[in-house]
């Protein structure tokens, strides 16, 4: 993949789903761009797409129409293994509810993204352990996720997304289960880490205080984006 290109880059991107016998359509001819290290909020209406968008560049799902790039490579007709390989290497998500393994510890839930990766288990336990402590939870790291607050839990989540130095972060809302304090928090942690690993970010949030913080803003509305 070239470095000459955008990290992400949306060509006319259409999104439809079948309701009932009618095409509901959610994205309509959409056109955006997100430079490497560039932190991107979307902002909009509940039911805008932001969602959508976010499931299409994370390569969750496939755009009905358009295109999606990822440093220059078209990556919107890719087949679901090289999808998922493409995912495993260039993208991060961070979630509302952080989806994390409660069998597992902080830890562990930090080591298997790497471990998948094909990290031996004593390198990945260093590094997550490394990440988990710049975090602040270094004395939470053997804790599963019953025993974190809500705010540790979704620092455990930006570690595990973070942990294997993805090229783009994907956040859905990633403070929006948070009380105000917790959530600037947990906020400032993110921006500082994305900051220092140099990844770029798309981060959708209701939080317009949150979003004038970043880079740019995105508004979607009627399917398309536009600049704040």
């Amino acid at each position: 993949m070239s470095k000459n290109h955008p990290l992400i880059q949306a060509y006319n991107l259409c999104k439809d789903f079948k309701q009932g016998g009618e095409t509901l359509s959610i994205l309509r001819n959409l056109g955006m761009t997100i430079e490497e290290g560039e932190m991107v909020a979307l902002v909009g209406p509940s039911g805008a797409g932001k969602s959508t968008l976010l499931h299409l560049v994370g390569l969750l799902d496939t755009p009905t129409s358009g295109s999606i790039t990822l440093k220059g490579e078209d990556v919107s007709a890719l087949d679901d293994k090289a999808r998922t390989e493409l995912r495993r290497q260039e993208i991060g998500f961070i979630y509302q509810f952080h989806h994390l393994q409660p069998e597992f510890s902080a830890l562990e839930n930090v080591m298997v993204p790497q471990m998948i990766a094909g990290m031996s288990k004593k390198d990945a336990r260093d590094h997550a352990a490394a990440l988990l402590s710049g975090l602040g939870l270094a004395d939470r790291l053997e804790h599963r996720p019953s025993r974190l607050s809500g705010g540790e839990q979704q620092r455990v989540s930006i570690a595990r997304a973070l942990i294997n130095k993805p090229s783009l972060i994907l956040a859905d809302e990633p403070t929006g289960n948070l009380d105000p304090e917790t959530s600037e928090q947990v906020f400032d942690m993110l921006v500082k880490t994305v900051r220092q690993t140099g990844v770029g970010a798309l981060i959708a949030t209701h939080n317009l205080d949150l979003a004038d913080r970043m880079d740019r803003v995105l508004e979607m509305k009627m399917g398309q984006v536009s600049a704040l």
